[in-house]
């Protein structure tokens, strides 16, 4: 009887000691500025040497972790049963990996996911099970490789705030595709090749809209609704010298403009050009260089051909 109970612990120690030794994560408390604070997280960051693969074995021995962060490493493809058990999962990273393909069925069974960080890898699509976790309220797609934003159905996430698609290569994104997402505060699509800016107009709880480093040649003459907010806006850096004054007026007091110092703001008369300059906004440049607004706005109408250097938008 003895001799039995000792060769069980024996064995016992040997499975434990063999499953930490498969397992190169951590598993600490719950980092507090993600979702799931409440839980536990599996830590993979930074492995010595780089895991080039998702460690799916350690789930099992703490299947109710609320975190699992895989950043900065070398995996390059997400299988099937990559997250297999993680019914809890709050948050998700995978961010500076070299993640080439993510299999479609991986992220089903996360329903309960709020955070996915999926930016620096070397995707050319989101897998298509992104667009029917309804429960995220942060998505990170940044730097990675899209060219096409069509598949994006990017408005089932009725519970979306951030959606960060910044170095990318997207020329559109669908017009309506934001659309109803009403808890969206903060779009970034900077630095991609971006010709058109889909629909605002209903996204009223906008605090932070970067969309410079594209390649716009014109913004919508209405572009905002009714902001509850102060807006950062970062338009600089693109083709477009000449905005609508009706672009910016729905911006509240106390926001935060970048743009180009040769851009002309046109207001339709000399009552919209007073209502737009008495505007408590800080304005700069790229630089960060602070911009006179009033030297920027001219009115229809207004300007002599002998001024003009390019057509306005009147």
């Amino acid at each position: 009887m003895l001799s039995t109970l000792l060769v069980t612990l024996t064995l016992a120690v040997i499975w434990k000691g063999k499953a930490a030794a498969e397992c190169p994560c951590m598993y600490l408390e719950a980092d507090p500025l993600f979702p799931g604070t409440t839980g536990y997280r599996w830590d993979c960051e930074y492995v010595v040497h780089g895991l080039t693969e998702v460690p799916s074995a350690c789930w099992a021995e703490h299947p109710h972790a609320t975190q699992v962060f895989l950043d900065y490493n070398n995996i390059e493809a997400v299988p099937r049963a990559g997250f297999v058990g993680l019914d809890d999962l709050r948050t998700l990273s995978l961010k500076h990996n070299a993640i080439t393909a993510i299999d479609e069925e991986a992220l089903t069974g996360l329903s309960s996911l709020e955070f996915l960080d999926l930016s620096a890898n070397k995707l050319k699509s989101p897998p298509s099970q992104v667009w029917q976790l309804t429960g995220l309220t942060h998505l990170y797609l940044g730097d990675n490789s899209f060219t096409d934003a069509e598949t994006f159905t990017i408005s089932n996430l009725v519970n979306l705030e951030v959606l960060d698609l910044h170095l990318n290569h997207l020329r559109e994104i669908p017009h309506d595709s934001l659309q109803p997402l009403t808890k969206l505060r903060k779009v970034h699509l900077y630095w991609n090749m971006l010709v058109n800016l889909p629909n605002l107009t209903e996204n009223v709880m906008m605090e932070e809209l970067l969309v410079n480093g594209n390649a716009l040649l014109k913004f919508p003459k209405y572009m905002f609704g009714n902001l509850t907010s102060p807006l950062t806006y970062h338009f600089v850096d693109n083709p477009a010298y000449d905005v609508w004054a009706t672009m910016l007026l729905p911006l509240p007091d106390r926001s935060h403009i970048v743009m180009g110092f040769d851009v002309s703001v046109w207001a339709e008369d000399e009552q919209q050009a007073q209502e737009l300059i008495q505007k408590d906004w800080l304005v700069q440049d790229g630089l960060s260089q602070t911009l006179d607004l009033a030297s920027l706005v001219k009115i229809c109408g207004r300007t002599s051909k002998q001024q003009q250097t390019r057509l306005p938008p009147c």
